[in-house]
Order: structure tokens, then sequence, then C-alpha cells
């Protein structure tokens, strides 16, 4: 279990302790995380360390470096890590804290100034994973009596007295307003986290039907399903695709609910250097895609097999080489490039018959072409050839040997 030497903390060890005596649960450790944000550290532990005596509780205690960013969250991070450390070097089953249903309703209310749809509103799970909260149904004031009662000493946290953090806000200006206008505001608002929940988890199991473990999604599915439902579909394709499930805003979310409501090509940029594409009916989330490298045009004067760098090697061939309009060469697409292919209707403009293949813009780019000029004569990595210069023409056949 977390151990601050808080009250809230303190109040669970002493919980905990009692169930272990009683039979309820088995063994309890603890370990006290200092994360070297403030003075007073040492009296912090001295405190954990004496409560844990009185309980029979062993005792295990971790410095950790605070990261950069937001210093709460930082700090968080860097605790449920020394923790999930800690749990796996003993063999511990489950990590408990102290939070309690005073947090709960704390966090509900600052969420819902933050604007928070049921997932945020949902706010602090009694148990995700390994991590369980035993006393997320009790208030504070319930642990500080209960350690008074038991005579157990705990610190107070000086820190929480500071308006720097808006929790503390909430918790020293706020809500001792909502008390005064709705006393039992604490046991609603954890309510109406619990309500939230609920309702989360259906929506994320319509999403998780829609989306599977994959980071992509067909559009037409997407949107059908209500608009709660694809919110919710976008954000477990981020998690299918990066592993988790945080640094994706709101303002992100809305970016790709875009891109499917303009139902034409586009991308969005997320974080982490990740981006949204909506193409061809189908939206996926993953690295922009880069071109092949560029190369120099190869020339080809007659039948045989060309090396192009980076690309592998295209054999070139002709039934009929007299009809074939040598030399030609290989490489990549340029504006005013024209195809027609054996057994299309006329000549169009290769970037439109690509698109009508479905060729993703950055394979377009980089494709390798077999030209005389501006006009195009066999797209390889397609089997594509152009008209006249198939089995019907000049017997033209040009295949990959290797590479794209």
């Amino acid at each position: 279990m977390a151990l601050s030497a808080g009250p809230d903390s303190t109040a669970l060890l002493a919980a905990l302790a009692q169930l272990r005596d009683a039979g309820e649960i088995g063994a309890v450790a603890a370990l006290h995380v200092d994360h070297g944000l403030r003075s007073g550290g040492e009296e912090d532990a001295a405190c954990a360390a004496a409560a844990c005596e009185r309980f029979g509780v062993p005792l295990a205690r971790a410095k950790v470096t605070v990261g950069p960013g937001n210093l709460q969250a930082a700090a968080r991070r860097a605790r449920y890590a020394a923790l999930e450390a800690e749990a796996g070097r003993i063999g511990a089953t489950r990590i408990a804290t102290g939070h309690t249903r005073t947090d709960q309703a704390e966090t509900v209310l600052l969420r819902l100034l933050r604007g928070s749809g049921a997932r945020g509103l949902a706010a602090i799970p009694p148990r995700r994973g390994r991590i369980v909260r035993p006393l997320i149904d009790r208030s504070r004031a319930e642990g500080i009596r209960f350690l008074t009662e038991l005579g157990v000493r705990w610190r107070d946290d000086p820190t929480n007295a500071t308006p720097r953090y808006a929790r503390n806000r909430v918790r020293l200006a706020l809500w001792p307003a909502v008390l005064a206008l709705a006393p039992a505001a604490e046991r609603a608002l954890a309510r109406a986290a619990d309500l939230a929940r609920e309702d989360e988890r259906a929506l994320a199991r319509r999403a998780r039907l829609i989306v599977g473990v994959e980071a992509a999604v067909e559009v037409a599915r997407l949107a059908r399903a209500p608009a709660a439902v694809r919110r919710r579909v976008l954000r477990r394709m981020w998690r299918n695709a990066t592993g988790r499930g945080t640094r994706l805003e709101a303002k992100h979310v809305e970016a790709m609910l875009a891109l499917v409501r303009r139902g034409r090509p586009g991308r969005a940029v997320l974080p982490g250097g990740l981006e949204a594409r909506c193409r061809y009916g189908r939206m996926e989330i993953g690295a922009p895609r880069e071109p092949g490298p560029a190369f120099a045009p190869v020339e080809v004067p007659g039948p045989g097999l060309y090396d192009v760098p980076a690309r592998g090697a295209v054999e070139v061939l002709a039934r009929r080489a007299d009809d074939v309009p040598w030399p030609l060469e290989l490489r990549t697409r340029r504006p005013g490039d024209r195809f027609r292919p054996e057994g299309g209707r006329g000549s169009k403009k290769l970037k439109s018959w690509l698109i009508d293949r479905k060729v993703p813009r950055e394979e377009r780019d980089a494709l390798l072409l077999l030209a005389a000029g501006g006009k195009i004569l066999a797209v390889p990595a397609l089997a594509a050839v152009a008209a006249g210069l198939g089995p019907s023409g000049a017997g033209l056949i040009v295949r990959m040997r290797d590479g794209r």
C-alpha cells in the first residue's frame, strides 16, 4: 500500500491492519515515497515508520525524481512507478491507495469546471488493474475520527494549503460554499461519479465492438455511431496505436471528427509525431508515411535488367522492340504525367488514375514509373502497361525483380 503519512493513507494502513488481523485479507506491506519536492520529508518518513511499527506492517522507502511538465501529474507518475516496482519486488497482488470519497467529490467538481464528459466525471475508479482504493466510499472526516479514536498520529502536507494548485483552490475556496448550499454534496458528487462510470463503461463497450484492437476504422461505420461513441472509438484507436490513453486532448479528437464529417481525404496532426489519416473510406492513426528515397532517373536504352538505387531491379522486355520508343527512363512522377492503361478508356492524368486505384498520396509520389517524356508507359509495381504497348501492341513487359 501507498503510505504518505497523511490522514487518508494512515487511516488506510490502520484499516488494512485490522482486516489482516481478523483474517479477512493476507499480508500487508507499505511503501513511503519521497518526491523530494519540499522540506519535511524525513519527518513524514518517521511518522510513517511509527505507524507501521505500531500495526506490525513492514515499510519500504523510495526516493523518486519528478520529471518535467505538470508538477502534480509528474509526481503522480513517479509515485505509481515506484509502487508498481515495489509490488513486483515483493510479489504483491494489489496496490492500495488512500483516496477517499472526499477526494472523489473534489475531483468531480474540478472536472465539471473543466467541462469534462462522462469519461472525466467518472473520476477516480475504485479499482484499475491492481490499483485498489478501499476508502473511496468513506469521507476524509471519517478517517480522521478513526485515527483519533485509535490514538494514531499523522502528518498534514503543508502544500495542501497553498492556492498554487487548482485542487487546493477548489478545496479551500469553493468547497465550503458548496457544502453550505448542499450539506450532502460529497455523497451526491460521488454518486454522480458512479453513474458516469457506468455510462462510460457502456459507451466504451460499444466503441470496442466497432474498432477492437485496431488503430483504423471504416469511416461509414464510424459515422453511423452516435457522437459519444465516435469519440470513444477515436480515443480507443489512439490507445491501440500508442499503448496509452494520455496526451490526446479534446481538440485532437475534434480534429479527427472534422475529418470524418468532411467526407474527403485529409490529415490531422496528433501528439507524439503521429497523425490521423482519412482516405478511401477509412481512418487510421499512425506515423506519417514518408516517400521512398529520391533517385536520379535511370535511362533505359533497350530491353534489359536495370538497377534503380534503393528500389531494386526492373526487368524491361518487349516482344517487338522496334515498336517501343526507346530510349525510355525509370523515374518517379512529375506534374503533367498522363497514362492510358491497357484496356482503359482514353488517356487521363496519372494522378487521377492512381487516385482511382486508391493508391495513397505518399505512395503515389514514390512509385517507380517507366516513361517516355511525359507519357507513362508502365507502372511496374501495379503491373500496368500503357495501351498499345502490352500484349496487343509492342508486347512490352515490365517486372519488378525486388524492392518496390
